[in-house]
């Protein structure tokens, strides 16, 4: 069966089309297209077991990347290597679990004959306290799970100490905004007082005598009028 090889046109017009592309449009777009140039360290081929279910671990990787949104290389290996000893630290927990019951299992008749009616509780103790004894299963689950502990913690660190002098710029930009003054709108000029009304000056009235009387004025005398003359 031969397989068709692209015309010429279709190859020029396949290549315009990728020339137009700009790529991712929103943020989130942008973020995990950064994110996918940067090279995946870990594995779930090495991380997960092949009982284990890879999408459940992919999973617990994106949710981290997510989280803690590295800007390089160093950080996403960082990141990465949280995910992966969270990872394993869950798987202890399982393993726990199963030794814990294991054990219950294989000392039933042991319990028996030490202990009648024995609790769930006091079954539980009571391996326990021979598998810290006799046990070296037990006392490498506790060394492995706290050596997980430690490196989780110091990738946590280390990831704090690169991404600080982001947030510390980020929070400065964020005082400077939040102290610039407002604005403040013009205030209109106050309202013109209306003037007092001018008081008129009341008319004085005649000075009295020393005997209480008023004097009388005399009117003026009138000029007399020239035709009167004749």
């Amino acid at each position: 069966m031969s397989v068709k090889q692209p015309s010429e046109k279709q190859n020029a017009a396949s290549r315009i089309n990728g020339a137009k592309s700009k790529g991712p449009v929103s943020v989130d777009g942008r973020a995990r297209s950064s994110r996918n140039a940067l090279r995946h360290g870990l594995s779930s081929a090495v991380v997960v077991l092949p009982h284990e279910d890879r999408a459940q671990f992919e999973q617990l990787r994106e949710s981290y990347m997510e989280s803690f949104q590295p800007a390089d290389q160093p950080q996403h290996d960082l990141v990465e290597t949280m995910a992966a000893a969270r990872w394993r630290l869950n798987r202890l927990q399982e393993i726990e679990a199963n030794l814990f019951e294991k054990e219950m299992v294989l000392r039933a008749s042991e319990m028996a004959k030490e202990l009648k009616e024995m609790t769930e509780g006091e079954k539980l103790a009571w391996v326990f306290d021979r598998m810290a004894n006799h046990s070296k299963s037990l006392a490498m689950q506790i060394r492995y799970e706290g050596q997980l502990n430690r490196t989780y913690e110091r990738a946590f660190k280390q990831l704090q100490q690169l991404q600080k002098p982001v947030a510390q710029a980020s929070a400065g930009e964020s005082a400077e905004i939040q102290n610039e003054p407002e604005p403040t709108a013009p205030t209109a000029p106050p309202d013109p007082q209306p003037l007092p009304n001018p008081v008129p000056p009341s008319p004085q009235s005649p000075k009295e005598n020393p005997n209480g009387t008023i004097p009388v004025q005399n009117p003026t005398p009138a000029e007399p009028d020239p035709g009167n003359r004749l």
